[in-house]
């Protein structure tokens, strides 16, 4: 029995180290695509496994939202890592908000399960497969710009932020989070005197960092300058092509299509746009 002893023990310390590369860390190690994998293997099941509850996403999220903003009902929303479309469900079911939503994703399946749900408001919220890296939209497209607990799970959070804060509108508002629980996520999160620095460099002259989960504190900024709002505009007015950026793209049946340089971008039997682009193709 002492001989097999060495090798239960490694047994044990691979499955351990195999749990916390894919369920853990959700597989952030192992580089974006099997993050993209594993969001896409667990997407049929991930409701069931989060649990949202409608009356907590009115008040924690469509609620605060609708506050921060107010007089305006009418808001342009852009959703980075929208997963099941937790953010557009809350904001859509809020008697009060009368706004589009743009909800990006790179996970398919993700944004698959978010169209079932959202079935009902697809003249209200567009569902868009692309990365939060690179953003296939105008500077100052949107009013209010939200990622939740998304943030330490992407390739580069760095160029995330900076991507939504370009999109976003001198004196729009953006909603974010950083994860407070920092045990299994080693060189994946920010501090909030790091987080604070990043955002006042991308030019956000308030930051509020107030406690909201247990594994997250919100994260409020609200961008320098001022300018009209862009309110509740269809996608032809700020969808851009993701290789020439081009805009306006033509909207087809089922694709939408640069006039310039002729890139497609498929719309699915669901709804969704595939707007990811590979490298390759945005160098060709």
């Amino acid at each position: 029995m002492s001989e097999l002893l060495p090798l239960f023990v490694a047994g044990g310390l691979i499955l351990f180290a195999a749990w916390w590369l894919l369920i853990e860390s959700e597989g952030v190690y192992l580089g974006q695509r099997a993050v993209i994998w594993l969001y896409d293997l667990f997407a049929p099941r991930y409701d069931r496994i989060k649990q949202f509850a409608p009356e907590y996403e009115h008040y924690l999220l469509a609620n605060p939202i609708l506050g921060m903003i107010a007089p305006q009902v009418n808001p342009l929303v852009l959703d980075v890592a929208t997963g099941t479309g937790r953010l557009p469900l809350a904001l859509i079911h809020h008697p009060e908000f009368q706004g589009r939503v743009v909800a990006v994703d790179l996970s398919r399946r993700m944004l698959a399960q978010a169209a079932i749900k959202l079935r009902t408001a697809s003249d209200r919220v567009v569902l868009l497969r692309c990365g939060a890296e690179k953003l296939p939209f105008p500077d100052a497209s949107f009013d209010v710009v939200t990622c939740l607990e998304a943030l330490e799970f992407m390739r580069d959070r760095a160029a995330a932020l900076a991507e939504m804060a370009r999109v976003l509108r001198p004196g729009g508002l953006l909603l974010t989070t950083n994860r407070v629980n920092t045990r299994w996520l080693p060189g994946r999160l920010f501090t909030h005197s790091a987080l604070t620095a990043q955002l006042e460099a991308l030019s956000f002259e308030v930051v509020e960092i107030e406690p909201w989960q247990v594994d997250y504190h919100r994260v409020w900024g609200l961008k320098a300058g001022d300018s009209a709002s862009i309110g509740a505009r269809p996608l032809a007015e700020v969808l851009r092509c993701p290789r020439c950026q081009f805009l306006p793209l033509d909207a087809q049946i089922h694709a939408w299509r640069c006039p310039n340089c002729r890139l497609t971008l498929p719309i699915g039997a669901d709804g969704v746009i595939d707007a990811h682009v590979s490298a390759k193709i945005l160098d060709s």
